[in-house]
């Protein structure tokens, strides 16, 4: 059975995937754990250090600044990386937007095509196929991924069991994140 895809990929198609990723980097799943709390516990202990003036008003105003911060940094920490990656997008894949896409998906190999490039990639070099409400992220050893956005194309249901039969031939872990979205 093979699977063939035509489309392009946009601005937003490119950023769901750069969020994706970051979402399931340890290291960065790491860093913005380690962004939220470590202020919050520095400012708390400030707070709670004993001060030659005795006023309660700096213990309390530093308290505060430490719960306010647990609670507010995820909603600025979420703007920052959308922001960050939507200026690399601009910049880096700017030349790629609405370029006419071919992915060919075979029982050994996927071929990919565009108006400059071909690839031809044996099925063994996948590592893992995440599924998300918006695409299908085909990711491959040498860490490149491929983007299968489900807007642009018709991602039947024998198209889902093509992929999970091709990931247990080849090992590869299949992962479904029905519910994922950029927090």
């Amino acid at each position: 059975m093979n699977e063939k895809f035509t489309y392009s990929l946009n601005e937003d198609d490119y950023l769901n995937y750069q969020l994706f990723a970051a979402s399931k980097s340890k290291n960065i799943r790491k860093k913005r754990l380690r962004n939220r709390f470590l202020p919050a516990i520095f400012f708390v202990v400030l707070g709670l250090v004993p001060r030659f003036d005795f006023t309660e008003i700096f213990t309390q105003i530093y308290i505060l600044i430490g719960i306010l911060w647990i609670f507010l940094y995820p909603i600025w920490d979420k703007k920052l990386y959308y922001n960050h990656y939507k200026k690399y997008i601009k910049e880096n894949y700017k030349n790629n937007f609405d370029k006419t896409l071919e992915l060919a998906i075979t029982e050994n190999e996927i071929y990919a095509k565009d108006n400059s490039t071909e690839s031809k990639t044996n099925l063994q070099e996948l590592e893992e196929i995440n599924e998300v409400p918006q695409a299908i992220y085909f990711k491959f050893k040498s860490s490149h991924s491929l983007i299968l956005p489900k807007n642009k194309i018709n991602v039947s249901i024998d198209s889902k069991q093509f992929f999970k039969e091709l990931s247990k031939k080849y090992s590869i872990n299949y992962n479904e994140f029905s519910d994922w979205e950029w927090k």
